[in-house]
């Protein structure tokens, strides 16, 4: 069937009309990010609580077709709990300055 190349200004109308009447899907379609929001609580849990592993975690949502990687899930977990950023060591200006006669040998 060839496809068609010329639509009236009616049939226009009844498809916009009829897209238009389509329901909302975004409550029923929630993104991997969405889902892991949603599990983080009950994840945290299991991490934190009830002694269960990063891999333990990813193997029983595997079982549930709920794919997600290792590091995602580590993520959750490790979530507020990361490392604390080191900040650069100041050192004292005094030792930071010196001359050229300081390193001169005595005479």
């Amino acid at each position: 069937m060839a496809a068609r190349n010329v639509f009236t200004q009616q049939e226009l109308d009844e498809a916009r009309r009829k897209l238009e009447n389509l329901p909302d899907l975004t409550p029923q379609r929630i993104t991997r990010e969405g889902a892991l929001e949603n599990l983080k609580d009950t994840i945290l849990v299991l991490a934190k609580e009830k002694g269960y592993t990063v891999a333990d975690i990813k193997s029983a949502l595997d079982a549930m077709n709920f794919r997600f990687s290792e590091k995602a899930i580590s993520a959750v977990v490790n979530e507020g709990s990361g490392k604390k950023k080191r900040s650069q060591r100041k050192s004292d200006p005094a030792q930071q300055k010196t001359t050229s006669q300081d390193n001169q040998p005595l005479s």
